[in-house]
């Protein structure tokens, strides 16, 4: 069996665990992710051989040096699939230009290095269940919530299915630090 990866932006909003645990009562899901696990995949890679994988973080490196920190804001909740037995339900964020740049950016030019890359639509969500298990969706109401989180990083992931969390960071790429940050960092050492 080979090993998989994927790039994605981790969430760590205490907010979206609530969320998560408002509302699967209502559904019927075989698989939860856990807390530590909620991410936003940018780009699937799947198996990609040691000089792709080496391509992969040179070109993630060099795209997050070029971007700024932003903020996602989360307030809907969806799914894929059948809306009375969603394979996948999520969270998703508002609209973010700042985020589909980095995605459209990233996604370009890995195609570009593997050109076997899977090409559907970058569809920004957070996965909180898969594979429905049994019976029907309960109908309800869904809450309002209002999430952030701060992007300051993407990590790139080995896939570890027998392995709890199902997901191992092999690498971070820091976005770019504001020029006011990096100054208040200097000015520390210097008074």
């Amino acid at each position: 069996m080979s090993t998989h990866y994927f790039i994605a932006i981790p969430i760590e909003s205490t907010e979206l665990v609530d969320v998560q645990q408002t509302i699967l009562p209502y559904y019927s899901y075989r698989r939860i992710y856990r807390p530590e696990e909620f991410h936003m995949t940018i780009q699937f890679l799947g198996s990609v051989d040691g000089d792709e994988l080496d391509e992969v973080k040179e070109i993630t490196r060099r795209i997050c040096e070029e971007t700024l920190p932003f903020t996602l804001e989360f307030r809907a909740i969806d799914h894929f699939g059948r809306p009375d037995r969603p394979r996948v339900l999520t969270i998703v964020p508002d609209a973010s230009e700042p985020l589909q740049r980095l995605a459209h950016s990233l996604r370009h030019e890995l195609v570009d290095v593997i050109p076997r890359l899977d090409r559907k639509s970058f569809v920004p969500h957070v996965t909180l269940a898969k594979k429905w298990g049994e019976g029907e969706r309960v109908p309800y109401v869904p809450p309002e919530f209002h999430a952030t989180e701060s992007v300051e990083e993407l990590i790139l992931y080995e896939v570890q299915p027998t392995h709890t969390p199902a997901y191992r960071a092999v690498d971070v790429f820091p976005l770019r630090r504001p020029e006011e940050d990096i100054w208040q960092s200097r000015l520390k050492f210097l008074t």
